[in-house]
């Protein structure tokens, strides 16, 4: 009896050691770490990374800053075979956040590291005040009205001539955060680049953008954006306002 338990349980550890040594199989990404952390708490994620990787394409790994507002898929340039630039466009204002790369296989993304950014660090006053109560309840009433009055015109929430108050137009935009495009780039090629950065249709950051950033065309027209002026990324309330793709494509048309 005893060589027969003996025998079940050799069986068994050898069945256990193939299935581990294939779950393994899978894995190709072999190393990951943080080369240089290019930002600090309260600014936009930018890294530089090391990576060994089997993957013979990039779109098998993400790269996600997760923190208490939600998770930011990275964008990703390769500066050689073993070194990656990845960076953001959301301010990261939570002290316990953290970067997660992910990989792709057996049909489902599964996390493979995770690294803690900001041990111990703590947000400045200013950076406090912009994760305050009221100023979050500033920004869901933007997006509120936004969608209370979606059945208007829609081109009417853009007036490049109204004033408004500067604590509605802090509302509009992410101050800390600047839109990264070359002189020669169409505001179509920004919103689209942007569009797939935030979820929303190309038309919706198009008018997210433009809202945020009147100024910055010549009088007013969304269709003559100025080459020399940087753009401000539209705040996180405001997106949501052009979440709507319909109601987006109407209020790009009607401009």
């Amino acid at each position: 009896m005893s060589t027969i338990i003996k025998s079940v349980m050799i069986t068994l550890l050898l069945v256990c050691g193939f299935f581990s040594s294939v779950g393994n199989a899978y894995a190709q990404i072999s190393h990951v770490s943080i080369n240089e952390q290019q930002f600090i708490l309260g600014g936009y994620p930018k890294f530089r990374l090391n990576i060994v990787s089997q993957h013979e394409s990039i779109d098998k790994i993400q790269f996600v800053v997760r923190q208490a507002s939600g998770e930011e898929r990275l964008m990703v340039k390769p500066i050689n075979n073993f070194l990656l630039l990845v960076s953001g466009v959301e301010d990261v204002l939570d002290p316990n956040a953290t970067l997660v790369i992910r990989e792709y296989r057996v049909n489902k993304w599964r996390d493979v590291k995770q690294f803690n950014l900001f041990k111990g660090q703590k947000l400045s006053p200013e950076l406090s005040t912009k994760t305050s109560d009221e100023h979050l309840k500033l920004e869901k009433s933007v997006a509120y009205s936004a969608q209370t009055n979606t059945k208007a015109v829609p081109a009417k929430s853009i007036d490049a001539d109204k004033p408004v108050s500067a604590r509605y137009r802090a509302a509009l935009i992410d101050s800390s955060c600047q839109l990264e495009y070359t002189s020669d780039m169409t505001l179509w090629r920004i919103g689209t680049q942007q569009g797939k950065r935030w979820g929303i249709s190309t038309y919706g950051a198009i008018l997210a953008i433009f809202e945020a950033n009147i100024p910055a065309f010549i009088d007013g027209k969304i269709n003559s954006l100025r080459a020399d002026v940087p753009l401000k990324c539209p705040s996180i309330a405001l997106r949501e306002k052009y979440a709507d793709s319909n109601m987006a494509k109407k209020a790009f048309e009607l401009l």
